[in-house]
């Protein structure tokens, strides 16, 4: 009995060793690419359930079955894989995803995936094309930069309103407007105040709210399949806009400040050619002269015409235009009217990381001259965001951004037809 415990005990001792030796242990530590510490990075055993996290000094330790391969990953880097032969210490330097994500774009669902990956059209354009431009309003930025997109200006003054189609200029609700998501917020795109006779339809939209300097990536999405998530209200296309407030990136950095200054001069580009035979009037009649574009003929000598404020009901408030007249000739006096527009932008951005917690801050204060006079828009950003990862599967943010906006601009719809 006793030879027959001895020999169970050493058959038991046997099988212990043999699972020991299979398995070995892995440590070692994972660093950003700029060599410092990456924190909470997962280092998971392939095809399994055993992993663990990294320290605050970015150092692990794990058991693992020989020739097992490591999985490491951390948001905002590349999954990387490492093979596991017989164990030991090992550096991994993780890649930064902004590196290698050109061709990965956002999805309705909020999901990043490759471009080649989707079963539908998507122009993405990334903040290098968004910064230090001489327009403040987001869509205009996106002008010539998103290809199959058509985007229009109510005119050429700063602040006016912009018209973006992705789908189609015929619905039949009569709006072909696309919907706009910011960092996963619809967000209302309608105009913020209504055209009127005077003024005409040069009335602001609310995309001049949004600060292109604040931007980190707008994926527009164009195919109907695109639009699932948002259901009716995607049906003429999804803008997805994410703000750097929103976009989280984990580079493991102390804060950083940036200042930035642009500068632009902003002129009329081409002005149309007039007539220099028949001037302002109506009905070929001297006595009109002001009023419409169907005036007499210029003579020589030029003749002489009332002016347009010689009128009873303007003698009091203009009495050094009672019984005044004024040549009737070409003055060619349009481009002595326009003036140099000047466009300054003064962006602050400061941002970090701390482990699992990013942080962004921002503000933007941008004046914009017209090169009509009395046409001027001073606007003012403030952004601030940030996100928190508290497991491998929860990761938990919010953003938060004001905007005020001075906007003026002078009547230039038709009215009566009037062109004293």
């Amino acid at each position: 009995m006793r030879k027959k415990l001895s020999l169970l005990t050493g058959m038991l001792v046997l099988c212990v060793q043999l699972a020991l030796a299979q398995t070995v242990e892995v440590s070692g530590k994972v660093t950003d690419d700029k060599g410092n510490a990456l924190a909470n990075a997962s280092v998971i055993e392939r095809g399994t359930s055993n992993g663990t996290t990294t320290n605050a000094s970015g150092e692990f330790k794990i058991s693992v079955k020989r020739n097992a391969t490591l999985e490491i990953t951390s948001v905002g880097y590349d999954r990387q894989f490492l093979p596991v032969k017989g164990g030991g210490s090992f550096n991994i330097q993780m890649v930064s995803a902004n590196q290698s994500l050109a061709e990965v774009v956002v999805t309705a669902s909020g999901i990043r995936r490759e471009k080649k990956a989707l079963g539908y059209a998507v122009a993405s354009v990334n903040k290098k094309d968004l910064e230090l431009r001489p327009d403040g309003d987001v869509v205009r930025v996106l002008n010539g930069k998103a290809p199959g997109v058509d985007i229009m200006g109510a005119s050429g003054m700063s602040g006016s309103g912009t018209r973006i189609i992705i789908r189609g200029v015929n619905t039949i609700t009569g709006n072909a407007t696309p919907l706009f998501v910011v960092d996963g917020v619809p967000f209302d795109a309608s105009t913020n105040a209504q055209a009127s006779f005077v003024y005409g339809n040069q009335t602001s939209s609310r995309f001049l709210d949004l600060d292109p300097n604040n931007i980190e990536s707008i994926d527009v999405l164009k195919g109907l399949s695109a639009t699932t998530r948002y259901g009716e209200l995607g049906r003429n296309g999804v803008v997805l806009i994410t703000t750097k407030s929103g976009a989280g990136k984990r580079t493991n950095k102390k804060m950083e400040v940036s200042l930035s200054q642009s500068l632009f001069v902003n002129e009329v580009a081409n002005l149309p050619e007039y007539t220099q035979q028949y001037g302002n009037g109506f009905d070929m009649d001297l006595g009109l002269a002001f009023f419409s574009n169907w005036g007499a003929r210029f003579t020589d000598p030029p003749a002489k015409v009332p002016h347009p404020y010689s009128r009873a009901a303007l003698n009091a408030a203009l009495p050094q235009y009672v019984g005044a007249t004024y040549d009737y000739k070409y003055y060619n006096s349009v481009p002595r009217f326009f003036r140099k527009g000047l466009i300054s932008t003064t962006s602050v951005n400061a941002n970090g990381s701390s482990g699992s917690n990013t942080y962004n801050m921002s503000f933007t204060h941008m004046n914009d001259k017209g090169f009509t006079p009395g046409n001027d828009l001073i606007k003012n950003n403030i952004s601030a965001g940030g996100t928190s990862k508290l497991s491998n599967k929860m990761t938990v943010g919010g953003t938060f951004n004001y905007s005020t906006t001075d906007y003026r601009t002078p009547p230039v719809a038709t009215s009566f037809g009037s062109n004293p």
